[in-house]
């Protein structure tokens, strides 16, 4: 019988570290800065098309911590609420 555990794949999220400092940013794995929001990784991914900051790092998408709050916080919307459009009227 085989009682060998089989081997993980090496190039798995999971296998790559969830924190990496480069110079004096740090670097969160995408997973785990979403799992710190309360969100999906799908939901937090929507913003990349907005401009959220991410870096590929071995084929592993990172997140740089204190860019990424601060694109959070330019993302605050203020003032007054626009009024709901009106339904048009068939002629």
């Amino acid at each position: 019988m085989d009682t060998e555990e089989q081997r993980l794949d090496p190039r798995r999220r999971e296998a790559h570290p969830e924190r990496i400092v480069v110079g004096d940013e740090v670097f969160i794995r995408n997973d785990v800065m979403a799992g710190a929001y309360g969100v999906s990784e799908r939901s937090i991914d929507r913003g990349d098309r907005d401009g959220a900051p991410f870096r590929f790092i071995g084929g592993v998408k990172y997140r740089p911590k204190g860019r990424y709050d601060q694109f959070i916080l330019d993302g605050i919307q203020e003032g007054r609420p626009r009024p709901p459009k009106r339904k048009r009227r068939r002629p």
